[in-house]
């Protein structure tokens, strides 16, 4: 169904989760991967998963991957991840925006320091990135950028508010997830002209990583708003597979874009099949 071989792929936050369930599906289908987190071996901040674990994934379903450590809240950090990788490489081509673990807290229990991290991870850092890799994507004469959305992007419906708006304590959250929504449409159009997709992919309600279940958002009876991650991994693989001026400033909703597409989702590995669409 897609075919990326010869192609380099980056993905931001490929320590666990989201990220690295991207990772396993983009080599899986033939990309060269370039996962990215804080730290290589070991995990930052306690949350199970490494860069090496994700590595291994990767290669034992018999793809390539390449491990680059990268703190998305630093400008050099940023800068040195894209100069690497087209060292390593000698190209990009894909760019996954997927880094940042969420708080979800009252804003009287925010710092200035914490909102500044959250504002870096999830809004400037997927700025900065596209911003360096786009030179290297129009010399190559195309490229393909995903960023991650979230279902929090659409407003809460109220008054009253639904028990989620009133006490996740998401209100920078979703504000940062719209800001994305809206960020990656106007660089769709301003990027068109140079066959540089920009799109957004995000779950339907939510997807169980290491961060979600230490948030502690999904509680009991909850259970049909979780999502298996293969299903967001296949709607991404499906993005960087089209032609870029053929689909641009998509927002993708997981599942849900799938069905609209007709599109089978895969395992991870891709070897077998999850959910069967189409003919």
């Amino acid at each position: 169904m897609s075919d990326l071989r010869g192609k380099v792929a980056v993905v931001t936050g490929a320590s666990r989760g989201i990220g690295r369930g991207i990772a396993e599906r983009l080599g899986s289908a033939g990309a060269t991967v370039v996962v990215s987190a804080r730290s290589l071996a070991a995990s930052h901040d306690g949350l199970a998963g490494t860069l090496q674990e994700t590595v291994n994934a990767i290669e034992a379903a018999g793809g390539k991957a390449i491990a680059l450590a990268c703190d998305v809240e630093d400008a050099a950090s940023r800068a040195s991840l894209i100069k690497q990788v087209i060292d390593r490489c000698g190209r990009i081509d894909i760019l996954v925006n997927n880094a940042g673990r969420a708080l979800h807290e009252p804003i009287e229990s925010f710092t200035s320091e914490k909102t500044v991290s959250q504002v870096q991870q999830y809004l400037v850092s997927p700025y900065e990135l596209t911003r360096l890799a786009v030179p290297h994507m129009k010399k190559q004469g195309a490229g393909w950028i995903v960023n991650l959305g979230s279902s929090t992007a659409h407003a809460p419906e109220g008054p009253p508010y639904d028990d989620y708006s009133t006490h996740g304590g998401a209100a920078l959250y979703a504000a940062l997830k719209s800001s994305i929504h809206r960020l990656s449409i106007s660089l769709a159009a301003e990027l068109l002209a140079s066959n540089i997709s920009v799109n957004v992919v995000a779950p339907v309600g939510a997807i169980m990583t290491p961060g979600v279940d230490a948030l502690g958002v999904i509680q009991p009876g909850m259970e049909a708003y979780v999502e298996p991650v293969d299903h967001i991994a296949e709607a991404a693989l499906a993005l960087v597979s089209a032609e870029p001026k053929s689909l641009t400033g998509k927002i993708a909703f997981s599942y849900m874009y799938l069905d609209e597409i007709g599109r089978t989702t895969m395992s991870l590995d891709g070897k077998s099949v999850i959910t069967k669409r189409g003919a």
